[in-house]
């Protein structure tokens, strides 16, 4: 079983505990300069500062860290012109099929049949899609990434098709279907 956050997504969250210990730790300041007792919020920040150690020592030690491909600062910024449709996300999930599943597996969770001969292995869609831009997803399947099995779509699929591959992986990954 693989750990369930990233080393990512630890940090983001340790970035949000350090914020809040600096908030508790600034009250504190403020109450003791008025003359009354800091105490629950040094305790507050006290044990946020004790949750960031955690998220770090988890970050470092336990979670898999998944460096995100390069790309351009402008595919950040590109969102799916393709309307949130079934027929979008049928079709996408049809497209899926016919050329990601060998690799991705059929539900996206990177088990397909061609899985186990790379390296690395695919990534299961169902948990790494939503950690990033819809651009950035765009890009991926566009062009391909480097130094992985993923190959670049651009030349065979049609622009429509993998905005519409994204459709059915956002659904996917959201629950609101079943394959």
């Amino acid at each position: 079983m693989q750990f369930p956050i990233t080393r990512q997504g630890l940090q983001d969250i340790a970035q949000f505990l350090i914020a809040g210990a600096l908030l508790f730790g600034v009250l504190a300041l403020v109450t003791r300069q008025r003359g009354n007792s800091p105490r629950r919020y040094l305790q507050s920040a006290g044990m946020l500062v004790g949750l960031t150690l955690v998220s770090y020592v988890l970050a470092f030690t336990v979670a898999p860290n998944i460096p995100t491909p390069p790309v351009p600062f402008t595919a950040r910024f590109m969102t799916n012109p393709v309307p949130d449709t079934t027929e979008n996300i049928d079709a996408g999930r049809r497209t899926f099929q016919e050329n990601c599943a060998i690799c991705h597996g059929s539900r996206a969770l990177g088990d397909g049949a061609q899985a186990f001969t790379l390296n690395p292995k695919p990534f299961n869609l169902q948990v790494h899609v939503p950690l990033h831009a819809t651009g950035e997803v765009f890009y991926w399947i566009s062009n391909g990434v480097a130094n992985t099995g993923m190959p670049a779509w651009e030349g065979k699929l049609t622009e429509e098709q993998r905005w519409q591959i994204i459709r059915y992986l956002d659904a996917l990954a959201a629950k609101r279907i079943d394959q």
